[in-house]
């Protein structure tokens, strides 16, 4: 097994299949610099051209990959034998790091610190929140014993019982107010421990630090509950400032003057512990706290006696220019963490540092890690510190320059990039959510997949690996190394002003054409989530404004349920693609690409959209009144169905669907309806369970349409062009035709594929009463047949030309999407070939619905069915389950009612062979009206 499918299925299951569908699951061999050289091939082994890393191991590699004079002192650590583990020892280098670390933040803050050595950012943060609520607690319990001894002091000297003479408490008895006091700090001490961040603050992934993580891009239910917390939302520094008043604690105490007379007086205890942030936010933007807004957390922290943590993981260590990045601010904290680029890309090290005066020197011994404080790791860490402080002028240079590039690439696409932010060499490029033409590439360009859409232009056009910051998608990371020169700089400027004048001229073909090449790994459906209806956000359009989809979110709010606030009721026909081909029709900004090309482009993306709202349009009844339609896409082709069926993957086939019919619910629909393949994967629509809407197939009026015309043709044929033919016949409309077209023909060939002729037999059974009945696995049976129905499923054309007589005048009648019959049948001049189940509108409406490509003013029977559905709401689906001669029948009455008639098209298209038209011509209108 090759090591993408090894990772697929043993490491990172859904990250693979991410990988997969924005192709960016690529293997690198090697990295050297600023560069990593990637497999030419799949499984090949062979290295290809180098690609410009500006991921920097998202702050790790501010030194490149392999910098030699950090590789030297791995060698020889490895040459010298170092021990690796030596617990229950003094640990040289480990002492060495703590010191340096210790002194080059003193030189900015002028205080010394006490270090905990850990191995990843989220270490040092887990070890800060336990650390602060080890002081936090200290304090406590030092503020109740203090207040103990007082209270047993004046109960020795005799004072209990004398009152206060001034203060809070004036006037009550000193035992009174301290055993008070004492009651309220061990009430204080019961409760967690309270932790600050700031908005949009990324900490890391583990249980407290995720607390401490905005992680907006995070599912609800893989939160893992962690300490108690409060996030500030608002960074101006009154409100920062006194966000937690609610939080302080009056405790009074009792002093006594110089002539022995008690006083109380008044202090504030909090349950706050820390408050954490970072003074560059890297994921969630490469957004900068302003200054003011870390002096207003400084005083924060005092007003509540709480420890102040400077989170410098990705931000900090030089990659901003100073060592720390908070330094511009002149604020100093009492912790500071460092990562990332702490092991210079070699050695996984973290380290907390406590300012000598606030740590709790059992933290040490209690705080223990079994891969903490080895040799290797802090030794390559003291040598990385060196180069920061060695590369400092170059950083400051190399960053500086870098944002002056994707500056200008802003200044003139200003229609693409919102912003360029950030300093050193850590900066975020913001793009502007684009806002296509096509609801489906609409759907496409969400907030979450813009900046990785990006990423896959970047990489396999411009050999330049970006990716987006993980909070905010939308800004692609830019974190070069240290060793970035000018020459880089300048590619990765002109990269950027190409992607940027692509999304500014909206060129969405060319920005996506990375992904029409078809994918080398096989493809697994996503998991289902569960997601009770009550959990589920309004969809766009259902009152939650979308300022990136301008015409959808400024729809009217619609509650869920049937219809709309002004009356109109409402429907929703829900579309599987029929073709890959259909995709230039549904996006015509797509339409240079080549079936091939979007094919390729499908199966890649494949499973990673969700059902979208494509358009709506208002149809009137010829009866009266009118019902507003909404096309809701669901996003997988009828080929991509059928194998996702023959491969077990029903269950994600149907909750596609489900997904679908939720978004209509919510958008207010009354009635859903579900065209192709939608209904087939949910059992003829009975896996659909709604009680507030009507949901149907729309088949009935299908079956309707082409009972008609072939009852007409029957009628008007000699015996010997009576033989239907009819391929289909195990499927909802296939045997339901079977049984209305039986009474009228003079025999009847049921085809079906190989191994189907049990199931054909019993439809034989069942429809042979009225008339001969054959069944057949081989598809030569329809040469005797001058009459051939096609109602399958199939992805591909099953009816080839060599299939019908070729001495005769045939009628096929294609009730299939896609279609069931080849297109060269259309071209030999003895076939008529009748495109089924259409229908007309009354009088001259032409709504357009992006990829249903019939003439004009026509729509698909499921279609039709939907919206008649909608003038009447008190008439019964009769396409729900398993279609019935009744149901047929009632569809077709519904039609007549409203003014809807069978469409006469032959392969969809305008023209109507004159023979068929003389023959029929009026006859079946008069039939149906």
């Amino acid at each position: 097994m090759s090591g993408p499918a090894d990772f697929a299925r043993h490491t990172r299951p859904e990250l693979a299949r991410l990988f997969r569908a924005l192709r960016l699951d690529v293997t690198y061999l090697t990295g050297r610099g600023d560069h990593l050289t990637p497999e030419r091939s799949e499984g090949s082994g062979e290295p290809g051209e180098p690609v410009l890393d500006l991921v920097g191991g998202a702050g790790s590699s501010l030194f490149g990959h392999h910098h030699p004079e950090l590789v030297e002192v791995a060698r020889r650590c490895l040459a010298d034998g170092v021990p690796f583990n030596a617990q229950g020892s003094v640990r040289p280098g480990a002492a060495v790091l703590a010191r340096r670390l210790s002194d080059l933040v003193g030189a900015t803050t002028g205080a010394r610190y006490v270090v905990t050595l850990g191995s990843t950012g989220a270490d040092a943060v887990e070890a800060a929140v336990k650390h602060a609520a080890v002081e936090h607690r200290r304090r406590l319990a030092a503020a109740q014993e203090e207040t103990e001894l007082t209270l047993r002091r004046v109960r020795r000297d005799g004072l209990a019982a004398a009152p206060c003479a001034s203060g809070p408490a004036a006037g009550r008895p000193c035992a009174e107010v301290l055993a008070g006091a004492v009651e309220r700090i061990a009430v204080l001490r019961r409760r967690d421990p309270l932790y600050v961040s700031l908005r949009n603050a990324f900490h890391g992934k583990t249980a407290a630090a995720g607390t401490l993580t905005h992680g907006g891009n995070v599912p609800h239910d893989l939160r893992v509950p962690g300490p108690r917390h409060h996030r500030l939302h608002d960074w101006a520094p009154g409100a920062v400032v006194g966000a937690l008043d609610a939080e302080r604690v009056p405790v009074p105490s009792v002093v006594l003057g110089r002539d022995g007379v008690p006083h109380s007086a008044e202090r504030y205890l909090s349950p706050v512990a820390a408050c954490f942030a970072e003074p560059v936010q890297g994921e969630s933007g490469v957004r900068e706290v302003p200054a003011a807004t870390l002096a207003a957390l400084r005083e924060l922290a005092d007003r509540h006696g709480a420890a102040l943590v400077f989170d410098e993981i990705q931000c900090g260590m030089g990659r901003t220019g100073p060592f720390l990045a908070s330094e511009a601010s002149g604020v100093r904290a009492d912790y500071y963490l460092f990562s990332k680029s702490l092991g210079g890309g070699l050695a996984k090290v973290s380290a907390l540092l406590v300012a000598e005066d606030r740590y709790v020197p059992e933290f040490g011994r209690h705080h223990t890690s079994t891969f903490a404080d080895d040799d290797f790791s802090a030794r390559v860490a003291t040598a990385a510190l060196g180069l920061s402080v060695a590369y400092r002028d170059r950083i400051t240079a190399a960053g500086a320059l870098l944002r002056d590039r994707l500056a200008r690439v802003a200044a003139r696409w200003p229609e693409a990039v919102a912003e360029v932010r950030g300093r050193g060499l850590l900066l975020g490029v913001e793009f502007r959510l684009p806002a296509p033409a096509s609801g489906l590439l609409r759907e496409v360009f969400d907030s979450e997949s813009l900046g990785y859409l990006i990423a896959g232009r970047m990489l396999h056009t411009h050999r330049i690996r970006v990716l987006p910051t993980l909070s905010a998608p939308t800004t692609v990371r830019v974190q070069p190394s240290a060793l970035i020169g000018a020459d880089d700089i300048e590619r990765v400027g002109a990269a950027f002003d190409e992607v940027a004048g692509v999304l500014a001229n909206g060129e969405y073909a060319t920005l996506l054409e990375h992904l029409t090449v078809p994918p080398a790994q096989p493809w697994q459906p996503p998991r289902h989530v569960p997601r009770p209806r009550g959990d589920r956000p309004a969809p766009a359009g259902a009152g939650r404004p979308d300022p990136g989809r301008p015409d959808i979110g400024r729809r009217d709010p619609c509650p869920r349920g049937p219809g709309r606030p002004d009356g109109v009721p409402r429907v929703a026909f829900l579309a599987n693609l029929d073709v890959p081909g259909t995709l230039g029709a549904m996006a015509p900004e797509l339409a240079s690409w080549s079936k091939a090309r979007c094919t390729a482009a499908l199966d890649r993306i494949q499973g990673e959209l969700d059902p979208f709202e494509v358009v709506r349009h208002h149809v009137r009844s010829e009866a009266g009144g009118s019902v507003e339609v909404i096309m809701v896409a669901v996003p997988f082709t009828a080929a991509q169905a059928n194998a996702a069926l023959r491969a077990g993957h029903g269950p994600w086939l149907r909750r596609t669907v489900l997904d679908a019919v939720e978004l209509a619910v919510g958008l207010g629909a009354g009635v859903v309806g579900l065209g192709g393949h939608t209904s087939i994967v949910t059992n003829a629509a009975r896996d659909v369970v709604e009680s507030d809407v009507r949901v149907t197939s729309g088949n009935s009026l299908t079956g309707a349409c082409a009972h008609d015309l072939l009852r007409l043709t029957l009628a008007e044929s000699g015996a010997g062009e009576r033989r239907v033919g009819l391929v289909g016949g195990i499927g909802n409309i296939g045997s339901v035709m079977a049984e209305l077209i039986a009474p009228h023909c003079a025999s009847l060939v049921l085809v079906g594929r190989p191994g189907s002729a049990r199931r054909l037999a019993a439809l034989a059974e069942r429809v042979g009463a009225t008339t001969e009945v054959e069944v057949a696995e081989d598809l030569a049976a329809l040469r005797d047949c001058s009459v051939v129905v096609g109602a399958t499923n199939s992805a591909e054309p099953v009816v080839l030309p060599g299939h019908l007589a070729a001495d005769r005048k045939v009628l096929v009648c294609d009730l299939a999407v896609p279609g069931d019959v080849h297109p060269a049948v259309a071209a030999l001049p003895h076939v008529t070939l009748v495109s089924g189940g259409r229908i007309q509108l009354p009088g001259p409406q032409t709504p357009h619905f992006p990829g249903i490509t019939l003439p004009p003013g026509v729509l698909y029977s499921c279609l039709a069915e939907t919206i008649l559905l909608g003038f009447e709401p008190g008439t019964p689906s009769p396409s729900y389950g398993g279609l019935s001669t009744t149901g047929v029948l009632a569809a077709r009455d519904l039609a007549v009612r409203h003014g809807f008639h069978p469409a006469r098209i032959v392969s969809d298209d305008v023209s109507v062979r004159p023979w068929f038209v003389d023959r029929l011509g009026s006859s079946i209108e008069e039939s149906i009206g």
